[in-house]
């Protein structure tokens, strides 16, 4: 079986494309430069073009059983419609059988006011209204976020993991290696299309997190709440203002939306896909603690 997998040279599109390859699916994606930026897997096919491109998604798609769309980390309104209206044109053209939305974060019921937020909501309804059969998986916050490879030298140097969440309210986190896993048995489900299901769920605090790590790397570290101003600050230099902006209005809408936020039925979409996400200290023993 045949996946096309946007962006399978990035990190949730590469823990996808992972996960596919595990199951013995082919995958298949687009980089506008093969020769530039990370590279694809072994195993994964690449066809030059972008999602600017209708006729290069086509192509990519042409003899595939299932499509798996993740926007990536452009906060542009326009080219969030634009793009995801290129996927569903050459999808259709493709009779691409199932197509499986990852919207990357939480997705809001309605429009938030909150560009980050309401891109997903957009997208959301192109693909309701194309006629496609869409299983929308819906993650929340990114485990993978805290080991970055510029995020661990300063636990590592600093004795501390820094966050913009309370140290000691649970909320719904999720490894990159999970989001494959659901994506992986969503592919297998054609009879959920029409769902929207959301994904993880390992309800946790910061303050568990940093146990989990302390505890691989045995080491004491502390949970540093970052305040979300200082954070969309620290993120500026190397993300841009308008991204650092978006990044961190995803969690002041946790702040704002916490009940909403948290009170999802997880255990339905893991019986139904037959996933197990991993437990803390299963991430924290995948997760390579050194400073390369």
């Amino acid at each position: 079986m045949k996946v096309f997998v946007t962006g399978a040279t990035g990190f949730q599109g590469g823990n996808i494309a992972k996960a596919l390859l595990q199951e013995n699916y082919q995958v298949i994606t687009q980089k506008r430069d093969p020769n530039t930026g990370m590279s694809a897997m072994k195993g994964i096919e690449v066809v030059q073009g972008g999602l600017d491109s209708r006729a290069s998604l086509a192509k990519a798609m042409k003899g595939t059983q299932a499509a798996v769309y993740s926007f990536p980390l452009i906060f542009d309104m326009e080219l969030a419609k634009s793009y995801t209206e290129n996927f569903i044109a050459a999808a259709k053209q493709e009779h691409v059988p199932l197509v499986i939305f990852n919207t990357t974060f939480h997705l809001a019921k309605e429009e938030t006011g909150l560009l980050a937020l309401d891109m997903k909501v957009a997208m959301k309804k192109l693909l309701d209204a194309s006629g496609l059969n869409v299983i929308t998986l819906a993650p929340d916050i990114y485990l993978d976020n805290i080991a970055a490879p510029w995020s661990i030298p300063v636990i590592l140097e600093n004795k501390i993991v820094p966050y913009p969440l309370a140290s000691d309210k649970k909320n719904p986190w999720i490894s990159h290696s999970d989001l494959g896993k659901y994506v992986a048995r969503a592919i297998g489900k054609p009879e959920l299309a029409g769902e929207t299901l959301p994904i993880g769920g390992n309800l946790v605090t910061g303050n568990e997190i940093t146990a989990a790590i302390a505890s691989k790397i045995n080491q004491e570290l502390n949970f540093v709440p970052v305040p979300v101003n200082e954070f969309e600050q620290q993120l500026a230099p190397g993300f841009g203002e308008l991204a650092a902006k978006e990044i961190s209005n995803l969690y002041r809408f946790i702040e704002q939306n916490y009940d909403d936020f948290t009170n999802k039925d997880f255990n339905k979409t893991n019986e139904l896909l037959g996933v197990e996400p991993q437990s803390l200290d299963q991430w924290a023993e995948s997760v390579n603690w050194s400073i390369s």
